[in-house]
């Protein structure tokens, strides 16, 4: 069966966003180690994600416990349904982050929330949190203006990778790799020399990913 590749592009600049240059590379590194692998891009930028209004959140309780819902929120939880289903469909996620803030970009957060779910991506029992994505692996390329990498001065401000590594963790993707894309601001030839060390960061990843799947 071949492998099914999402890459959820998490930077709204399009053509000027590193992180999907990257992110790219990677994908075709990817591919070409897998033949066959097919690559789907979601960019939740320019996503239609279903809104977590107040009258939606309140309609999961409601269902959860068997009472009737309007048509329209009901239709919403599907909609949530069909997105948790999409995305654990499938083996392989490579996200580009870019820091917002120390964090990540809020279009992303809504997608994250979006899929995160009782019962659809997780599901609570009297052994703790059994997370419904085990077996996957993710892949985040993370760009940033500040190099926040373990040891960097600012490694305190990372609420971006940190972030994500914990909530991929909490529903079941623990495979996790990272690619720094730092730093994406100041003097063109620091900002290249930023982009070539990620480029080779992410071509020594896909050659230890298909030495890993020779094993």
């Amino acid at each position: 069966m071949s492998q099914r590749i999402l890459h959820v592009i998490g930077s709204p600049r399009g053509d000027r966003s590193r992180s999907v240059k990257v992110a790219e590379r990677l994908i075709a590194g990817l591919v070409a180690a897998n033949p066959g692998a097919a690559v789907e891009a979601l960019n939740v930028c320019q996503a239609d994600l279903p809104a977590l209004t107040g009258p939606v959140i309140e309609g999961r309780y409601a269902l959860i416990e068997g009472r009737e819902v309007a048509d329209a929120v009901r239709a919403e939880w599907e909609r949530i349904g069909a997105a948790v289903a999409h995305f654990l469909s499938f083996d392989t996620v490579v996200f580009s982050v870019p820091m917002w803030n120390f964090g990540i970009p809020w279009q992303l957060k809504q997608y994250i929330d979006t899929i995160t779910q009782p019962g659809m991506a997780f599901r609570v029992s009297e052994t703790g949190v059994e997370g419904l994505g085990a077996g996957k692996r993710a892949i985040l390329v993370a760009s940033g203006a500040l190099d926040i990498r373990p040891g960097a001065p600012g490694a305190e401000l990372d609420h971006q990778v940190r972030f994500m590594q914990a909530w991929l963790g909490f529903i079941g993707i623990i495979d996790v790799h990272v690619v720094h894309l730092r730093p994406t601001y100041g003097p063109p030839e620091v900002v290249e020399a930023a982009m070539d060390e990620a480029y080779a960061s992410a071509e020594a990843l896909v050659a230890d990913l298909s030495r890993a799947s020779r094993v």
